[in-house]
């Protein structure tokens, strides 16, 4: 028996089991223990068996989870919790407790901070149903996306709120910081357009160094343009800050987006996948590292000088070299740096670090970049899981390296997301050996894709069904934003690799990008797993939905079979994902499910009931028979 929780800044994930399958058990309510305010609260429903009314206020005790694994996408930010859960029977509308447990999970904080390394990441999924429907709001004249549009540009809006969370807090905090101590911040930019973020930058006048590179794309009225942002371009001038304008040549793109805080030296470091834009913040999933670490803020501010050094001229108009000195010096692997706190290590690249930019006519035997070869090397080294989110990484890339590793090691936990549905189709046409597979229906492009790495997609007019609405799935290009890689989490050999590198050989042989790869960090590396699939799962119905509707799961079930998917007849778990959730141990020990002095002794009636088990608490306990036990009930933990 036992329970374990997760959590990063944003949502927390429980997994649990109580040996097998429950007889008679119609799923689990989920409560969360406030460990500070001493309270619990049901956690909300998300969905009924057939005939019931999604009513408000309906909670998991009304309509249980049918699953083994939950996130808890409701708790505050900031909180300190706990998770109970009660497996529940009787019939729909008329439920109550089995006679054991409850499980009570270990302790979790929803907290960006871990040591040097503070990890944020934001809501940023549009295609959800409380998205939808705040977002419909009946009006004929008003699109989604023109309403998202108008929510999400405004500081302090609701929906803003939700979706960027700490995400607009990670962005400013080191240009305050600079701002209220004297100090300076260095920063290279690529998309540039959330007026919030820009004014924290801007009240540091000639104290904000920013290379600041173009992105082509689209100007009024349809007509092209190098510079989509040119008017924020414009408006960071105008308040004073050092700009170094840095216009890339075509088919390459200055991706960076960093930030070095400079107080008497480097002291601080942000770093990741997420651009100055509201889309970056709200519309999309992200990511974001602040490290306090001098020696990383060092390295960093290090490329800042050589990008600096490679726009020719370093001001109005500049235009990017990318020479080969520049190549070269990007190139050579930098030393392991050791978190101060030794908490973990971190080794960084930066691109462009080929001989030479990539040609069109780049062939089979294209040479293999430095810093993918480590993140290859990384994946064909892993034991127990591979785990990613990716943008559009184009080809070769980390698809390509994960499923080699999976068909090498075919027992590898490995779940993926991607916007491009090439992405996923490429992962699908390697892993099945090139044969196109009738499972390709729901697939952009008639690429198939396999259930492990999946693109994005929200729920269309065509799947909706019920009570569930059609839903935005973007607004631009990128829905998932991200560029991550997490390789055995829950081990001392787990690595983390992010930053703004797309992951591909186009990243390295065109762009300025920087990658950290983050090495036995236990914390960081469990907050990232439980991104990645929060947003895996996510998607994952959805593709169930496009691609199997006739079988996708749309009501709970009335009885105990909806198990049968997690345990097979002899009570061996067969699910992956919840054998990759209890095979972890988390940084604080699961709490023994609470059982005092309960007797261990036979009693055949019960035990037919549950399995085997011995329960711990309930009118069958032996803690229920003690009137000191009820009087003073404890929890015993782990020694």
């Amino acid at each position: 028996m036992k329970a374990v929780a997760f959590a990063n800044n944003d949502i927390a994930v429980v997994a649990w089991t109580l040996g097998g399958k429950l007889q008679n058990c119609l799923g689990f309510a989920i409560y969360r223990v406030d460990v500070r305010a001493g309270t619990e609260t049901c956690l909300p429903a998300l969905a009924t068996f057939p005939g019931e009314k999604a009513t408000p206020g309906r909670t998991t005790a009304n309509d249980p989870v049918q699953k083994f694994f939950w996130k808890d996408v409701y708790a505050k930010r900031g909180g300190t919790y706990k998770y109970k859960i009660v497996p529940m029977t009787g019939t729909p509308g008329n439920l109550k407790p089995l006679p054991y447990g409850p499980l009570i999970s270990n302790e979790v904080q929803l907290n960006p901070h871990y040591g040097a390394l503070s990890a944020y990441f934001n809501r940023g999924i549009l295609a959800t149903q409380a998205t939808a429907h705040v977002l419909s709001d009946g009006s004929p004249a008003k699109s989604m996306l023109s309403t998202l549009e108008e929510h999400i540009v405004k500081p302090g809006d609701p929906l803003r709120v939700d979706l960027a969370g700490q995400m607009i807090e990670a962005l400013t905090i080191l240009s305050d910081e600079a701002a209220g101590a004297g100090g300076e911040v260095y920063c290279a930019l690529y998309e540039f357009q959330d007026p919030e973020v820009i004014a924290h930058l801007a009240k540091l006048k000639a104290k904000a160094h920013v290379i600041l590179s173009n992105m082509p794309g689209m100007a009024s009225r349809g007509k092209k343009t190098d510079d989509t942002y040119a008017p924020e371009r414009q408006q960071i001038h105008e308040a004073g800050a050092d700009v170094i304008d840095r216009f890339m040549p075509s088919g390459h793109i200055g991706h960076n987006k960093f930030q070095v805080l400079d107080r008497d030296g480097p002291q601080a470091v942000l770093f990741g996948s997420t651009n100055w834009t509201s889309h970056a913040l709200c519309a999309q999933t992200n990511n974001s590292i602040i490290a306090r670490s001098p020696a990383l803020a060092s390295a960093y501010g290090d490329y800042w000088d050589r990008l600096k050094s490679d726009t020719d001229p370093p001001g109005t108009d500049g235009q990017a070299q990318q020479s080969h000195a520049f190549r070269l010096e990007n190139a050579k692997p930098i030393p392991t740096i050791a978190l101060e706190d030794a908490s973990g290590s971190v080794d960084l690249w930066f691109s462009p670090n080929t001989p030479k930019a990539r040609s069109r006519s780049h062939g089979a035997n294209e040479t293999l970049p430095p810093d993918l070869a480590e993140v290859f090397e990384i994946i064909g080294k892993a034991q127990q899981a591979i785990l990613f989110l990716a943008f559009e990484p184009g080809s070769p890339s980390i698809i390509n390296a994960v499923a080699d590793a999976l068909r090498a090691k075919p027992s590898l936990f490995v779940r993926g997301a991607v916007t491009a549905a090439h992405a996923s189709g490429a992962f699908y046409t390697q892993i099945h050996d090139g044969v196109s597979h009738s499972k390709s229906k729901g697939s952009q492009g008639g690429e198939g894709q396999d259930y492990r790495v999946i693109r994005a997609q929200g729920i269309t007019a065509d799947d909706a069904f019920g009570q569930w609405e059609k839903e935005l799935n973007q607004a631009g290009h990128a829905v998932i934003h991200d560029k991550i890689v997490v390789v055995d989490p829950f081990s001392d050999s787990c690595v983390v690799v992010t930053g703004s590198h797309n992951l591909g050989y186009t990243a390295s042989y065109n762009n300025d990008e920087n990658m950290a790869i983050i090495r036995g960090h236990r914390a960081i590396a469990e907050a990232y797993a439980a991104h990645c699939l929060d947003v895996y799962d996510h998607y994952a119905w959805r593709y169930w939905l496009s691609t199997e509707q006739d079988k996708a799961w749309h009501f709970l079930s009335t009885d105990d079979t909806w198990q049968d998917a997690y345990f097979s007849a002899d009570n061996q778990i067969k699910s992956a994902e919840l054998g990759f959730w209890l095979g972890a141990t988390p940084a604080t020990d699961a709490l023994a499910t609470p059982n005092d002095s309960a007797s261990v002794r036979a009693r055949p009636a019960l035990q037919a009931a549950t399995g085997g088990l011995t329960p711990a608490i309930g009118p069958h306990s032996v803690a229920a028979s003690h009137p000191a036990h009820r009087a003073h009930p404890r929890r015993q933990k782990n020694s």
